[in-house]
């Protein structure tokens, strides 16, 4: 038979109620359950000494605000409840004894009765918690709470340990990131989770700063499986891209106009098709570094000749998905919506594209699905049309496609209109799979 350990320290947890303390006096009980823990601590000291087990510190607290998760049927859920009161209960020895035999003295069952971990912090550790002191996510107790009956002040020993104690919370928590981190890595790849989640998300955010790497790896291979499962999407027909251009002066709404666009092209994803589209927002320089094959693309008063003339094609073609330069690497131009905002009207924008020798600008402007002006308040619809040919191009180049005014319109309208243009490209309303341009 294995022969159990001797014992110089223990924690006592145990309910305030007269059914859990064994030929304990009621009104002891009863005084704790009211608030007053000292005559059940000095009891508990006095039964101890009177069985020659030299007490040299004991220190108690009633926790009445501890928190627990259970399933609720009702709601189908986890959810928080408050646990029982109870009291924590530290007693050191000089020479102690089995936990059997402690439990025994202190008349309440083994199971009750808590030993330190092994090595050197162990009493250390139930010192802490008494208070929660390394636990951060469970409530924090006052260490005037914490009664003692022999030894060093509680307050005292909290002020002369807090720094360590704070130490060992940041240790503890790095430690619980750990096992944390390979579900989040596991929900990143499934598509489940964005980095603007983890980022806005405090638990999350703690284990994204200590493995900030693997995150990033993650983010960008989910990036990229998604990249490519876009280009077999839009090669087999199941949509084309959608292109909306705004432009109007300095202040006239165009960014609000945009993220509008954005969030209910967000709430059209998640109805028809259960997605949950994620948005890029780029600067105007190095536009394409922070891209990672997100579904919208918001190129927010970007300048024309932040990509090459080739670049922007490639970009803006509705039926094609090609690698776009970025600083580092190119990136897949997967996004299924790109909205670009500009002060400049496209024939300005895309002239100034690098390296246009001379290009048709109409190529540019027939991969517009819509032309949004903005202007006092309303918004000018375009569409691109293609020039009709007159006796007398020869003398002047013409574009090969020009915007046709589609009506003026108030905002709400405006944005209808443009949804209904994702909507019809993402085939979100039929079936017929669209075929590309001859």
């Amino acid at each position: 038979m294995k022969k159990q350990a001797t014992l110089t320290c223990v924690m006592i947890v145990q309910q305030l109620k007269k059914k859990f303390w064994i030929q304990w006096e009621d009104s002891i009980i009863t005084e704790a359950e009211n608030g007053n823990i000292k005559p059940l601590l000095e009891e508990l000291k006095e039964r101890f000494d009177q069985k020659g087990y030299e007490v040299s510190e004991l220190y108690g607290i009633i926790h009445d605000k501890d928190e627990r998760s259970v399933w609720s049927q009702e709601q189908m859920k986890n959810v928080i409840e408050p646990k029982e009161q109870h009291v924590h209960l530290l007693v050191k020895f000089v020479k102690g004894d089995t936990l059997n035999s402690l439990a025994v003295i202190a008349g309440v069952e083994p199971q009750y009765v808590e030993k330190a971990k092994s090595g050197r912090y162990g009493y250390d550790n139930l010192l802490a918690y008494l208070v929660h002191a390394k636990d951060q996510e469970k409530f924090q107790y006052h260490p005037k709470q914490v009664v003692t009956v022999i030894g060093e002040d509680y307050v005292s020993v909290y002020n002369r340990r807090m720094e360590t104690w704070n130490r060992g919370r940041a240790t503890k928590q790095a430690q619980a990131t750990v096992l944390n981190v390979d579900f989040l890595i596991s929900e990143i790849l499934a598509g489940k989770l964005t980095k603007s989640q983890v980022l806005l998300t405090d638990e999350y955010y703690k284990t994204y700063a200590l493995h900030k790497r693997k995150f990033n790896d993650a983010f960008e291979s989910a990036g990229e499986s998604k990249s490519y499962r876009a280009i077999a999407d839009i090669e087999d027909g199941k949509f084309k891209k959608t292109v909306i251009f705004v432009f109007g002066e300095s202040g006239s709404g165009k960014t609000v106009l945009s993220k509008e666009m954005i969030r209910i092209n967000q709430s059209v994803a998640l109805k028809y098709c259960g997605s949950n589209w994620t948005y890029c927002l780029t600067a105007s320089r190095n536009a394409f570094d922070e891209f990672n094959g997100q579904d919208i693309l918001l190129l927010d008063d970007i300048r024309g000749d932040s990509l090459t003339a080739s670049d922007w094609l490639k970009l803006l073609d509705p039926y094609t998905i090609s690698p776009i330069s970025a600083r580092y690497h190119n990136k897949m131009g997967s996004a299924k919506t790109i909205i670009i905002t500009s002060t400049k009207h496209p024939t300005e924008f895309f002239a100034t594209a690098k390296r246009n020798f001379n290009e048709d600008l109409g190529q540019f402007f027939r991969r517009v699905d819509l032309l949004v002006g903005i202007e006092n308040g309303n918004f000018t619809l375009s569409k691109p049309i293609k020039t009709q040919k007159n006796k007398f191009n020869f003398l002047v180049k013409q574009a090969s496609h020009q915007f046709e005014l589609i009506g003026t319109f108030k905002k709400n309208k405006a944005l209808d209109k443009i949804i209904k243009t994702t909507i019809k490209n993402m085939q979100w309303n039929k079936k017929k799979p669209v075929t590309q341009a001859p």
